[in-house]
């Protein structure tokens, strides 16, 4: 192994897991007609349905938001990545994907 290749299968199964626990809370939002338990039980959960903007590929992030009590079609999304100083993946991809569309399970809506 070369000097820098521990580092990237460290970051290679952070990912895995990461994709592991959103694919859990995804089955439990789409079974449980958009709740799930545990840690998030009550929280308002959103499935976030965005491409990737390197790969192209579609991809689904379960997100946490909070409605505007003023505009019921406004919400806030926080793009917090449990203490990470880095941002999500799915905020790079939003940030950089202009106008294109994405959508909201169980709503859609277009990027401004």
């Amino acid at each position: 192994m070369q000097a820098g290749d521990s580092s990237t299968l460290r970051r290679e199964d952070a990912a895995s897991e990461t994709d592991d626990w959103n694919r859990g809370i995804i089955a439990e939002f789409r079974a449980n007609e958009g709740r799930v338990g545990g840690m998030f039980e009550g929280a308002p959960i959103a499935l976030l349905h965005h491409q990737g903007r390197r790969s192209g590929r579609e991809y689904v992030s379960p997100t946490m938001y909070l409605a505007d009590v003023r505009d019921a079609a406004a919400m806030y999304v926080f793009a917090s990545k449990g203490g990470a100083p880095t941002h999500p993946d799915w905020y790079y991809n939003l940030t950089s994907a202009g106008s294109r569309r994405w959508r909201w399970e169980p709503r859609p809506t277009k990027q401004r």
